[in-house]
């Protein structure tokens, strides 16, 4: 086998061979990927969503969270204050597709 030594250049690291007859690299330790963005991403979701997701997850027989007779628009989102208790995505989009449909903004 003909191994040949390169310089490092781009990839290719200083400690790494090129075997010329099977195109291979080989390396004597080749460092292990870390990909930081995923680690990141995955510790800002964890805070994001809580170590217990079960428990963050809405109960199916609980019932809707808002009260559609007494909520208005303004009453729900013309502040900047939490609500008293999670409200499902799926929720808070059927109460504002609602709204948009009465004030004609939602075909």
């Amino acid at each position: 086998m003909d191994n040949i030594t390169f310089p490092s250049q781009g990839s290719m690291s200083s400690n790494q061979t090129f075997d010329s007859q099977s195109g291979a690299r080989n390396s004597s330790a080749p460092p292990e990927f870390v990909n930081q963005g995923l680690l990141l991403w995955n510790q800002t979701r964890e805070r994001w969503v809580g170590k217990e997701r079960s428990s963050n997850q809405p109960d199916r027989n609980q019932g809707p969270k808002l009260n559609w007779n007494a909520a208005t628009y303004d009453s729900l989102l013309g502040s900047n204050k939490l609500f008293p208790q999670p409200i499902p995505l799926t929720e808070m989009v059927d109460f504002l597709v609602d709204v948009w449909e009465q004030e004609g903004l939602y075909d």
